[in-house]
């Protein structure tokens, strides 16, 4: 049996920095960016994790199911807080500390997903605008061996590193447990929670009985879902990975960590029958050397587009689709594209719908006002009363 791995954090106060006063006046600013300051929400969870390992499907999820009781933050690393919000001279784990600071309860959310499907996922995140400077629509329709090629050249590279053990700086516990199919530690006060891509089956219940409300998970933003969904198909089904790249994968720290003998035994051998013969990638100095010409050769600006199926907005309008697309879920009813929470699109809906009920009300009493009028029948108290006073005749 494997030796189990054991990662320290760095022995240093990691409130240091709240002695500083530069960095408490970028800390309040970046909570009114991350609109964390207007929140009434005394509860908050930051999805703190790396791209393509299933994070925004937790985030719509809990947005969806938690509103009203959290807030919920996404966030990949300070490269997105500056290109997204302007946000320099922090980081993600001063923003989470400082929060705790300031009395609220604080849950971080990381994803460990199976290195290889994530290379494949990283790669086709960026396929177009980055690895071919080209849209995804013309890509679609490349050569699978030309695209496989790419993709062999820069395996080794692409998505590597996980921010639970890598960036968190918190103790890990020896091994994963395997069990209970995710660790939850508790460290400065906060919730450090990690979770399995591969165990997403069981999220339902890992997080209700963490957060201690009902979450179902929704699944938004997959690759079978965008435009090059037939070349990532496509791919999918072709690839073979070459002999000595896997077994370099298979060595993996992380890996080692997250699954167990078995598991990564069951892992090897999934993809063992899907491997060919060897390849040459690139170095990591030829590899550097493609980044930067990647990049000064870009021309198209990468953008991605319904990147969350809720978005966070806690409008009226929003809370009633997502009322609706909860509802739909627990009740096991697919999701479609339409079942998405954008203030813009929530708010038109719901317009509509209120139009819609006006006129139907209104022709409702257009309709009633043309009927005819029923004939009055006789009033025999009035009659008696007109006999009596003689006003009428038998």
């Amino acid at each position: 049996m494997e030796d189990p791995i054991i990662y320290r954090a760095p022995r240093k106060n990691p409130f240091e920095f709240l002695s500083d006063p530069v960095k408490m006046s970028l800390l309040t600013q970046a909570n009114d960016i991350l609109h964390i300051n207007q929140n009434p929400n005394n509860k908050l969870i930051f999805v703190y994790s790396a791209p393509k390992v299933g994070s925004t499907s937790i985030v719509s999820s809990l947005r969806i199911f938690g509103i009203d009781k959290f807030s919920v933050i996404h966030i990949h690393d300070e490269e997105m807080l500056r290109v997204l919000g302007n946000i320099n001279g922090i980081t993600v784990n001063e923003i989470i500390l400082y929060n705790k600071h300031l009395g609220k309860t604080v849950y971080v959310i990381d994803v460990y997903r199976s290195p290889i499907e994530r290379k494949i996922s990283a790669y086709f995140e960026k396929i177009g605008a980055y690895h071919f400077n080209t849209t995804d629509d013309k890509v679609n329709n490349y050569n699978i061996q030309k695209v496989i090629n790419r993709f062999n050249k820069l395996l080794p590279h692409l998505a590597n590193g996980d921010h639970f053990i890598d960036k968190y700086n918190i103790n890990i516990p020896g091994q994963f447990d395997y069990n209970t199919k995710y660790l939850l530690v508790h460290e400065n006060g906060i919730q450090y929670i990690k979770l399995r891509l591969k165990d997403t089956a069981f999220w339902n219940n890992i997080l209700t009985n963490i957060f201690g409300t009902r979450i179902c998970i929704v699944k938004d933003y997959e690759s079978t879902n965008k435009t090059i969904k037939d070349l990532y198909l496509t791919f999918k089904s072709a690839y073979r990975i070459p002999r000595n790249l896997l077994d370099q994968i298979m060595s993996c720290k992380y890996l080692k960590y997250f699954y167990s003998p078995t598991e990564k035994q069951d892992y090897y051998n999934q993809w063992v029958n899907l491997s060919t013969t060897s390849f040459v990638s690139y170095n990591q100095e030829q590899y550097q050397l493609y980044e930067e010409l990647t990049i000064e050769n870009s021309h198209i600006d990468y953008i991605q587009n319904n990147h969350y199926m809720d978005e966070g907005c806690g409008c009226k309008a929003c809370d009633i689709k997502r009322g609706s697309i909860a509802n739909k879920v627990m009740r096991g009813i697919p999701l479609s594209n339409i079942d998405q929470v954008k203030h813009e699109e929530a708010k038109g809906q719901l317009i509509a719908k209120r139009v819609n009920q006006v006129n139907r009300i209104n022709k409702l009493n257009i309709a009633l006002q043309n009927l005819p009028q029923p004939k009055k029948g006789k009033n025999f108290k009035q009659d008696m009363s007109n006999i009596v006073r003689g006003k009428a005749r038998f």
